[in-house]
């Protein structure tokens, strides 16, 4: 009993895991003519301001982000340094919140049932209802920027819900950040 019930919890975490996973949406885009093999080492830009209109100003976050992106960074063998010491790329990134709303319907019931007695018959039935659930949407855009040219090379978009504790979004941006950097450095496309 004990066993089976430990399988049935393991199976739901499980689950649920896999789920948060899947709510991340993340896009990449790369300048398919760039050699991306000479790229070697890369700095941060910093925080990217292009409106102040939904974008999450904190240095807390801006460490754990940028220690996410050195992270992956790091795994595709990049090395960091300093903007004055003329990075392969600058890294630039922004992040946004904006609040949202998932409206759900429930569905109805139409009456139909079979009897006790093997009959079947139709009843009034009701038409359901809509509920409407209030939530964060988070943003996080990273760019690779080549600085000779000054032109995008690369570009990350991840969006997804927030959740409710900072763990849980710290553990949701690693899980992005993960997932945009599983494909880089980009294919070159075949000829």
């Amino acid at each position: 009993m004990m066993n089976r019930l430990g399988v049935t919890w393991f199976v739901a975490c499980l689950a649920l895991s896999l789920s948060a996973c899947a709510n991340i949406d993340v896009k990449t885009d790369h300048d398919p003519t760039v050699d991306f093999a000479k790229f070697q080492t890369y700095a941060f830009a910093g925080l990217t301001e292009i409106d102040k209109t939904g974008v999450y100003d904190n240095s807390l976050m801006r460490k754990r982000i940028e220690a996410g992106l050195s992270r992956e960074l790091e795994k595709k063998g990049f090395r960091r340094v300093e903007l004055a010491d003329h990075p392969d790329l600058r890294v630039h990134y922004w992040v946004g919140i904006k609040e949202k709303q998932r409206i759900e319907s429930t569905g109805g019931y139409y009456g139909g049932m079979y009897g006790w007695r093997g009959g079947y018959g139709w009843g009034a039935g009701y038409g359901g209802g809509v509920q409407s659930y209030d939530y964060n949407e988070g943003t996080l855009i990273v760019d690779l920027v080549e600085p000779v040219k000054n032109e995008l090379v690369w570009r990350a978009t991840m969006v997804a819900p927030l959740e409710d504790t900072t763990d849980e979004n710290l553990e949701l941006g690693r899980k992005a950040l993960e997932k945009a950097f599983e494909e880089y450095p980009p294919k070159k496309p075949s000829p």
